[in-house]
Order: structure tokens, then C-alpha cells, then sequence
């Protein structure tokens, strides 16, 4: 029984067993060859209290700054409105949407171009949520921005509130086109987090 624990959180902790789960997640969406919408629509994932940077105290989590960066990346290829959705999900963690707003900001995104939904904790309530600012804001043809891993769950539950958002997936952990390397076989936190992660999108699109 040890034996075969030990040989199966090895291989849970290789980058081969992350690389395959998240995969099929990242590769459901590819980005649009043409921007052509009238709104971005940034989802948050995640944030840290308290620390210390740039632009002020609390920072937006890892996958928070890459969609931030993202859609900062848009913005200057073709300015629209972007509505950032998210709040506060953990009593120990910063208000998503104010903190991304912070930085957009900070990065040059004017602070009339912003529409902040700062109440949503799940992807359901960002969905839900930002369909009420859309339509109050008379938005048509929202072009959503997560994490390539979040987008499955992201996109159901944006057209469980009948809202066709055009998916522009950012942020991959899985490289691609890249051939067998035995890198995949050493086992890495990396790895486990990618599975982690994975596991949490997959059981997040049961719901």
C-alpha cells in the first residue's frame, strides 16, 4: 500500500499529469483573430491584503495580474470600456475589483474607461452581476477576459445568464508546441498546483 501511495503522489507532482489535466481546459478557446466587441469584460482570481506595492497597499493575485496585464494589452491595441468583476471572497484577502481597478489605473487605463463590479465571490456571481451592468450600460458584445483555464467555467455560467460573451482566453500555464522533454517527469509544487487547479475548474463546471 505505501508503495503504491508513494508511486501516485509522484506522479500526481510531475508536470505531465498538470500538463494533461489543464490541456483540455486551455484549449477549448482560442482568441479571436479580430477584436470586434464593445466592452472587455476582465474576471478577477484572487488577491493579497496588506502588502506593500507601487500603487498602493494589497496586491491582485497571480492570475489576477495576468489578466490585468492582458487586457491592459488590449485596451492600448483598441480602447473600450472595461468592466472588471469581482469582490471580496475571503475575510483574509483584498476587494478584487478595487485592487485590479488600482493598477489598471496605475498602467495608464483611464478612470472613466473602468466599470467596477466589486460584490461578486464565484464565477455564477460575476456572470450574474455584470449582466446587470451591461445591460444598464447598454453593452451588446462583451469580449470576456480570464484565464485560459477558467474560461470553460467562466463561459457556461456567462450563458447560463444569456449572455454571449466573446471569449479571449489569457494567461496559459501549459506551454505548447513544445515536444517530449524529461522535465515532465521530475516532480515540482508547479505541478501540483497546476492539477490543483484543474481539479477546482473541473468540479467548479458541475456546479
Amino acid at each position: 500500500m505505501m508503495t503504491i501511495m508513494a508511486v501516485l503522489m509522484y506522479a500526481v507532482s510531475t508536470p505531465l499529469v498538470g500538463s494533461a489535466a489543464l490541456q483540455p481546459l486551455e484549449s477549448r478557446y482560442a482568441p479571436p483573430a479580430v477584436i470586434d466587441g464593445d466592452v472587455y469584460v476582465m474576471l478577477t482570481g484572487g488577491s493579497v491584503q496588506g502588502t506593500p506595492e507601487p500603487s498602493g497597499i494589497g496586491s491582485p493575485g497571480v492570475y489576477t495580474l495576468s489578466r490585468i496585464a492582458a487586457v491592459a494589452e488590449l485596451y492600448a491595441k483598441k480602447p473600450l470600456p472595461i468592466l472588471i468583476s469581482g469582490g471580496q471572497v475571503y475575510e483574509d484577502s483584498g476587494n478584487e475589483g478595487r485592487l485590479s481597478m488600482r493598477v489598471l489605473t496605475a498602467l495608464g487605463v483611464p478612470a472613466k474607461d473602468i466599470v467596477l463590479e466589486d460584490q461578486s465571490r464565484t464565477t455564477q456571481e460575476n456572470a450574474r452581476y455584470s449582466k446587470a451592468l451591461l445591460e444598464k450600460n447598454g453593452y451588446k458584445k462583451p469580449i470576456l477576459v480570464t484565464s485560459a483555464f477558467h474560461m470553460p467555467r467562466a463561459m457556461k455560467h456567462f450563458r447560463a445568464q444569456q449572455v454571449e460573451a466573446i471569449p479571449y482566453p489569457v494567461g496559459y500555464l501549459n506551454s505548447r508546441n513544445t515536444g517530449w522533454s524529461a522535465r515532465q517527469l521530475l516532480p515540482s509544487s508547479s505541478a501540483l498546483d497546476w492539477l490543483s487547479t484543474a481539479l477546482k475548474e473541473y468540479i467548479g463546471m458541475l456546479q
